[in-house]
């Protein structure tokens, strides 16, 4: 869970419980009070880059997935 809120409008606050990609939101600023948080499309990377990311950082997603489920391009690095 995360609690969330708009810089420059207080009434815009909200609360996300997320499992996995279900609730992306845009921080938005000029709309009226309390609406300045909005639904957002999931967008500029996959499971997969997330999982190298992670794995740079030393860290490990909080997700899993079978390596045959990849089907993006393989690169040979």
């Amino acid at each position: 869970m995360a609690d969330i809120a708009s810089n420059s409008d207080p009434e815009s606050r909200e609360t996300v419980a997320a499992q996995h990609h279900d609730r992306p939101l845009y921080i938005v600023q000029g709309a009226p009070a309390g609406k300045n948080i909005r639904e957002a499309p999931f967008i500029n990377h996959t499971d997969q880059e997330l999982m190298l990311i992670e794995t740079l950082v030393g860290r490990s997603p909080p997700f899993v997935f079978p390596k045959s489920d990849y089907t993006g391009p393989r690169r040979n690095y």
